[in-house]
């Protein structure tokens, strides 16, 4: 019986290292497995939650505009926010111009009287230049 157990080292012995790379591989493909199941376990039913959350809280909406709506908005914005900072005046807005426009509209005789000579100048010089347009158009 003992010639049985050396016999057994003696070919354990020779295996070894062949035994020893064997064991290894099994126990990274054991860590990996436990690694990937656990893996699943936890990121499929959190995925699947963090998808549905989304789908039923985050309603996303694809908005398309145009280059021009765009520099349009933000002309307007820039005018409207910081214009002021770079020109040094200020800008009157939509709602003192509608004001300024009522109250002259209101206003005494005199303000009439100081805005008909006003309002035939521009007519006269509007004049002029629609006359050359007729003229340009004739030829």
């Amino acid at each position: 019986m003992s010639q049985e157990k050396v016999d057994r080292y003696k070919e354990e012995k020779k295996n070894r290292a062949k035994n020893m790379k064997k064991a290894r591989i099994r126990k990274v493909l054991i860590i990996f497995l436990v690694a990937l199941v656990l893996g699943a376990a936890i990121g499929f039913p959190l995925g699947k939650w963090i998808y549905d959350y989304k789908k039923t809280h985050v309603k996303e909406e694809d908005v398309f505009i145009s280059s021009f709506e765009y520099k349009d908005w933000f002309d307007k914005y820039w005018v409207e926010n910081y214009s002021d900072l770079y020109t040094g005046s200020e800008l009157k807005t939509e709602s003192e111009t509608t004001t300024d426009t009522t109250e002259s509209a209101s206003g005494s005789s005199e303000d009439a009287a100081t805005e008909t000579p006003a309002s035939s100048e521009s007519a006269a010089t509007e004049a002029p230049s629609t006359a050359a347009e007729n003229t340009e158009s004739n030829q």
